[in-house]
């Protein structure tokens, strides 16, 4: 089937082909049809007419035939071919021996109409008179009327033509034009014109309701305008700090490594992470915390060029973008790291802190935005492990201990699907018996290929990635279980000590699911304790007096790990009271050679004792280390010495019985 597409017309197209149809159209069908019409109108007028002057004839020759008058007749008939629509006649008198009379005065083959009548006079017939009429005559009559109707007919298309097409440009052409003359000012986000419009016309309405929207829409552009800075203002640049964002220092990098390429040059990427602000950040309050990442920012600023870009990533983050070498790098990174260095004014006091910056340098170290970050990123973490407050240039070797340390993050979450950690356990011995007071419980990664991996390789990644955090609920699981384990097999190893990451003692469902751990495997009140480190418990004290509270409602006694390495704070201990105190083995490996140590380890046993604290000492291998400390006072000690870390099935012979009947011990 095919389809007609009809042509796209303007409306003003349409409307003036309307009005050409409208008017013009009706009066071609008048000018077609009035032949018809007039000649219908003509054919009884010109019968009539006919038929009058055929029996005006025949009665004026009845008197000139009858007294046989020649010359009358003879007149009669003259008079009657001086009628224009008469082309001859024909007389016929009944006397005998009279010719008839012929006369016409039309061409032969002249279109004529013939009437006849007979002649009478008294009742008896003369003659008879035929008249030729011209036919022709209605022909002229028709085109005299047909030139009168098409001469009204065009005087009235003409004028009706004039008259709409005035209208119509007065009501439709002017309107439309400046509604077009608006909607272009709109669109152009030109001035909108003031125009007059008549309310009582529908375009008037339509272009006072135009007006105002075009008001309206001016006022929205200009809030969108306003808006969209502010987005781009988001989208580019650090919400807290206002230095731009990683997006818009992509942008920046990319066109100065261009320009670097074309040039030959060098550029330098830095990657800055301020030390120790995370403690910080915890200690004060996310407020200060947001308050010494502005005084950071304001100092990269005063300390780069301003040919310089300075960016925050996130956090505690920043990337610095120079256009030097590596020697001017260097100095301008130390530069830095002093700037930093000088203590910050906060609402609560003032407060330390330093940075680690990482240098990656264009083209060397890598062609890319993503390589540049990354490695200025491996090279920030080498200048930390080498001591905080100091920079270090990348070096191919960190991208390969990167890589082994994205393995090695792979090959965790691995293991903990497959249930390849296990714990073992050290015991926690009273140096003057030898007696067992219960054990340590210290996670162990037995891997496929690598054999038993040791904590110091996988616990500060599993703290950077997240992971400590599944390490943790899996060791209260194990030790749980295993503790239900030999419960059942009648032995009893005294309470076993769990260490808890600073992420997991900040989970608020932490004590609900040591409980739910505890209830699942029938450990009781006193048979699990936790450790916890000094930095974990310096952090938002209420918070952490809270947490306390819940697990010692379950029965679980509080030991701070590792004491003498963190801030060493007196009065959090007097206000937490733990159950004991873990003497590092920093203060324990130069016993009894260091007078030093044993001061502080004197100091630290002087404190506990008053204020009615355990001490552990951790790291006991010697003999002589043994003696120093209980010539301390220090008898409950833990090290080699006594026994090293061992899988539950080791230990098992070497526990206390446990009958049933008579409770944990």
């Amino acid at each position: 089937m095919i389809k007609l597409k009809a042509p796209s017309l303007s409306l003003r197209s349409v409307i003036l082909l309307a009005v050409v149809v409208g008017i013009a159209a009706p009066a071609l069908l008048l000018v077609a049809f009035s032949d018809s019409l007039i000649r219908r109108s003509l054919e009884p007028v010109l019968e009539g007419q006919r038929a009058a002057v055929l029996t005006l004839a025949a009665n004026g020759l009845a008197e000139p035939l009858w007294t046989v008058d020649s010359t009358a007749v003879q007149r009669a008939l003259d008079q009657l071919l001086s009628d224009v629509n008469v082309c001859g006649v024909e007389l016929s008198e009944e006397r005998a021996e009279t010719p008839d009379i012929v006369r016409t005065k039309c061409s032969p083959g002249w279109p004529t109409v013939t009437l006849a009548a007979m002649i009478r006079r008294e009742g008896q017939v003369l003659g008879s008179l035929r008249v030729h009429f011209d036919d022709a005559a209605q022909e002229r009559m028709l085109e005299e009327g047909r030139r009168q109707t098409a001469a009204i007919v065009a005087v009235q298309v003409v004028a009706g033509v004039v008259i709409v097409l005035l209208v119509f440009y007065l009501r439709l052409v002017r309107p439309i034009d400046r509604l077009k003359q608006l909607a272009s000012a709109i669109a152009l986000r030109e001035p909108v014109p003031r125009l007059r419009w008549n309310r009582k016309d529908e375009l008037g309405q339509l272009g006072v309701h135009l007006d105002q929207m075009g008001q309206q829409i001016a006022g929205l552009l200009a809030d969108m305008e306003s808006k969209n800075a502010q987005l781009h203002q988001l989208a580019m640049y650090d919400h807290l700090t206002g230095l731009p964002n990683r997006t818009l220092f992509r942008e920046v990098f990319l066109h100065e490594a261009a320009v670097a390429r074309r040039d030959g040059t060098h550029l330098a990427l830095l990657f800055v992470d301020l030390d120790r602000f995370k403690a910080i950040n915890d200690s004060l309050g996310h407020a200060a915390g947001d308050r010494m990442l502005l005084q950071a920012s304001e100092r990269l600023r005063q300390a780069v060029r301003e040919s310089d870009l300075a960016c925050r990533v996130s956090g505690d983050e920043f990337l610095l973008l120079m256009r030097d070498s590596s020697d001017h790098v260097a100095h301008a990174a130390q530069r830095l790291i002093e700037a930093l260095n000088a203590p910050l004014q906060l609402e609560g006091g003032m407060a330390s802190v330093s940075a680690s910056i990482g240098i990656a340098l264009y083209p060397r170290d890598g062609d890319d935005f993503d390589t540049m970050v990354r490695h200025a990123d491996l090279a920030m973490y080498r200048a930390k492990q080498l001591g905080r407050s100091r920079y270090s240039f990348f070096q191919q070797d960190m991208d390969a201990a990167a890589v082994e340390r994205m393995e090695l993050e792979r090959e965790l979450a691995q293991a903990l699907e497959r249930d390849e950690l296990l714990l073992h356990y050290q015991a926690l011995v009273d140096a003057r018996t030898g007696a067992w007071r219960g054990l340590e419980a210290l996670m162990r990664w037995q891997h496929p290929q690598r054999g038993l991996v040791m904590p110091g390789h996988f616990i500060e990644l599993a703290e950077e990635t997240g992971q400590i955090l599944a390490l943790g609920w899996s060791t209260i699981e194990k030790a749980c279980a295993q503790l239900a384990r030999w419960k059942a097999a009648g032995r009893h190893p005294g309470p076993i000590a769990i260490n808890l990451s600073a992420l997991q003692f900040r989970d608020p469902s932490l004590a609900e699911r040591i409980a739910e751990a505890m209830g699942r495997h029938g450990v009781e009140p006193g048979e699990l304790a936790i450790e916890l480190t000094e930095s974990t418990l310096l952090t938002d004290t209420d918070t952490v007096l809270q947490t306390l509270t819940r697990l010692a409602d379950l029965g679980l006694s509080l030991s701070v790990d590792d004491f003498g390495t963190g801030y060493s704070s007196l009065a959090y201990l007097k206000l937490l009271r733990p159950a004991r105190l873990k003497i590092d083995r920093a203060f324990v490996r130069d016993l009894p050679a260091s007078p030093d140590d044993r001061a502080l380890v004197q100091a630290m046993m002087g404190m506990a004792q008053a204020l009615g604290i355990e001490v552990v000492a951790e790291g006991v291998e010697t003999e002589a280390q043994r003696d120093a400390l209980l010539a301390l006072g220090c008898w409950q000690q833990q090290g080699y010495l006594y026994c090293r870390p061992q899988p539950a099935q080791a230990l098992e012979a070497r526990l206390a019985a446990w009958p049933p009947h008579s409770g944990a011990p």
